[in-house]
């Protein structure tokens, strides 16, 4: 008689924690259901049965024993949307990013089991190298939402990732512990990697990594010398378009971050909005005895790029710029904010201002 109530608890915790489990995926899936435009009834159901599918692996893994789950040290971070408890040092993390947060983690010497990917960039993840990334399962596309079926599949302790996710969040939390990195507020690629080394339990390694960057900062420095002093510098982003380009506030991104540690400020330093939108005919303004060029539609000659793109280098305005007259100008792939993004920017300020390799 004992034992059958015994049994009867136990079925009724299981069948409450499943409960707890189905509304809180199905309160995201509500809300997923205003961002995504199901208009086929074949992409409904796939879509459905991917939410069974985390239904019922969600349920088991609320149902691991008291006594497994005490075997786990467990920390409470800051999330941007609450605090959160992670492992103490996870084992198998999934990160939802392929540059900002990516970067930190392998610099940090973790390499994740699942990865999303950029689809439209020229790099999949955009500067880091290929090798590092050797046999990871790419679980989805930065500009979507990633594929539940691979990331259960694949049993992450931790699930990293940007504030775009944020509607995702509930239903990604429900398959492993989630962390949401709202850039916007977390800019400074030093402080991000503080904190994903905080998350990751690598503190001491992101204080060694910043140790090595500020070296190679103060070398740089002493090579410079001061044949730099009266020099102005400039980075913009040609777009897609024939007509456009873009501009960065100074702090607000790495490689003006960089510049500045370096003693090297960008004409942008004043720049109050965080980005512009700028026609070509403002371009001048935008001149400076060296200028970078970010852009992932021209090859690093500029002699092969993309049709609009090109037809940019081809008007009139961008041949009389100084930088243009002087030869001054290099393409530069510095979309990568983390440490090795920043020793990336670091080794192109050698190769293209004092000419040391």
């Amino acid at each position: 008689m004992l034992l059958l109530i015994v049994v009867k608890g136990v079925c009724l915790l299981t069948f409450a924690r499943f409960v707890w489990v189905v509304k809180t995926v199905f309160s995201s899936l509500c809300s997923l259901w205003k961002h995504q435009k199901m208009l086929h009834k074949r992409k409904f159901l796939r879509f459905l049965l991917t939410i069974v599918v985390v239904l019922a692996i969600a349920a088991c893994n609320h149902n691991i024993p008291q006594s497994e789950k005490s075997q786990i040290e467990t920390k409470t971070v800051n999330n941007t949307l609450g605090e959160v408890e992670v492992p103490l040092k996870p084992q198998r993390v999934i990160v939802l990013e392929e540059n900002i947060i990516l970067d930190s983690v392998l610099a940090l010497g973790i390499k994740p089991v699942g990865v999303a990917y950029c689809r439209e960039c020229e790099e999949k993840f955009r500067g880091i190298p290929s090798d590092l990334l050797a046999e990871v399962p790419v679980v989805g596309n930065i500009g979507s939402q990633p594929s539940l079926e691979k990331i259960l599949s694949l049993k992450p302790d931790l699930i990293l990732g940007l504030t775009w996710l944020k509607s995702s969040y509930k239903i990604l939390s429900s398959i492993a512990p989630t962390v949401l990195i709202d850039f916007p507020t977390m800019y400074n690629f030093k402080d991000r990697l503080r904190y994903v080394a905080q998350v990751l339990g690598k503190s001491d390694r992101a204080e060694e990594l910043l140790t090595q960057y500020q070296n190679r900062i103060q070398k740089l420095r002493q090579q410079l010398g001061k044949k730099l002093e009266t020099k102005t510098i400039s980075v913009i982003h040609l777009a897609g378009s024939a007509d456009i380009f873009y501009s960065y506030r100074a702090d607000f991104i790495t490689y003006g971050q960089i510049l500045s540690d370096v003693g090297l400020p960008l004409i942008q330093k004043n720049q109050k909005q965080l980005d512009l939108t700028l026609s070509i005919e403002v371009l001048p303004e935008y001149d400076a005895d060296i200028l970078f060029i970010m852009t992932e539609h021209l090859s690093k000659d500029f002699k092969s790029a993309n049709p609009d793109s090109l037809s940019f280098l081809q008007k009139p305005i961008w041949s009389k710029l100084k930088a243009v007259k002087n030869k001054q100008v290099y393409k530069v792939n510095w979309s990568v904010g983390g440490a090795m993004g920043a020793n990336r920017i670091i080794d192109d300020l050698y190769k293209y201002l004092v000419n040391i390799p």
